[in-house]
């Protein structure tokens, strides 16, 4: 009888053991194996309990920091997806861990550019046959344009959220206030609050979330301002040198009150690529891919064209 009540127990207690193995979420390492070989602030998401399919190097967009795709991670890794996302100087640990990683707290697009360069080729060089997408949102995916249309053979296409393209205009009276102030000492940094909330999405708990969120960093100068503006641009110079049938995803908002997704088509005109899904969503704003629970027509669309890919299951072991 207490043979049999062990049993019963044991079998029990695994059983209980495997569900909550099988439940249990992606693990995000804060300091990846590959974020200290480089020295540099990059995240990994990673399921081991599932086949690899593919790997995903993000950029975030412009005032959030890496973490802010955890969501998205989540659901991508699961499905066997290596997820990684960088903190571009100046943001996320950079701003309190910047002497860690040999360099200061400043806003560095350049050398963001070629942390980015370097987290992919390194990538590539540790496996030559993986398949590497580029992803990012807002500056993130131009930053992820301005990388496949220079580097192409680093990765195998690229997810692109709210490209930035033509700018919206909303006058507003305080401008002549920080006009003047920006005038006076061009690298004084100003509070981008006022004219965040109102333009960043058009779902008001998102944009009050990350209002409240301390990590996301909103003051800038209008030097670095510039900067920005100029690195959105710099991602077009070279999108002629798409190969084709280079695949890329686009998803914009059709809300987008920070730039105009009516110009997206003169735009992806000039691509060297042809083999572009165009994806326009209604009811959605600029924000769409960072900070917030998966969408389920956006987490459909990611999936499908990974999917679409190619990237096949297989069990390998991860590095």
């Amino acid at each position: 009888m207490r043979k049999h009540i062990f049993t019963a127990l044991a079998t029990m207690l695994i059983g209980l053991a495997s569900a909550a193995s099988a439940s249990a979420e992606p693990v995000c390492s804060v300091d990846s194996k590959i974020g200290k070989q480089l020295n540099l602030p990059v995240y990994e998401w990673v399921d081991t309990d599932v086949p690899y399919r593919g790997t995903i190097v993000a950029v975030h967009g412009l005032t959030f920091y890496a973490e802010a795709y955890d969501d998205l991670a989540k659901h991508l890794s699961s499905q066997g997806y290596r997820f990684y996302a960088m903190d571009m100087r100046g943001f996320g640990r950079w701003r309190d861990e910047s002497a860690k990683f040999g360099g200061d707290s400043g806003i560095h697009f350049t050398q963001s550019q070629e942390d980015l360069v370097k987290l992919v080729q390194t990538l590539r060089q540790q496996d030559a046959d993986q398949k590497i997408y580029a992803m990012g949102e807002s500056l993130g995916a131009n930053m992820a344009l301005w990388l496949v249309s220079n580097h192409p053979e680093s990765c195998d296409g690229a997810i692109l959220g709210s490209l930035c393209c033509e700018k919206r205009v909303h006058p507003q009276a305080r401008w002549v206030v920080d006009f003047a102030k920006g005038v006076k000492n061009p690298n004084k940094r100003l509070d981008l609050t006022p004219y965040i909330t109102p333009y960043l999405s058009n779902d008001k708990s998102l944009t009050q979330a990350c209002l409240q969120d301390q990590k996301i960093f909103r003051a800038m100068s209008p030097v670095e301002l510039v900067k920005a503006d100029k690195t959105n641009k710099l991602a077009f110079d070279s999108v002629d040198q798409l190969p084709a049938g280079f695949p890329i995803l686009v998803i914009s908002g059709k809300l987008d009150a920070v730039f105009k997704t009516s110009s997206l088509p003169d735009v992806l005109d000039k691509f060297g690529t042809k083999d572009v899904s165009v994806n326009i969503l209604p009811g959605k704003g600029h924000l769409l891919l960072e900070h917030q629970s998966v969408q389920p027509e956006i987490g459909s669309l990611i999936d499908g064209w990974l999917t679409h890919q190619g990237a096949t299951p297989e069990v390998v072991q991860l590095p």
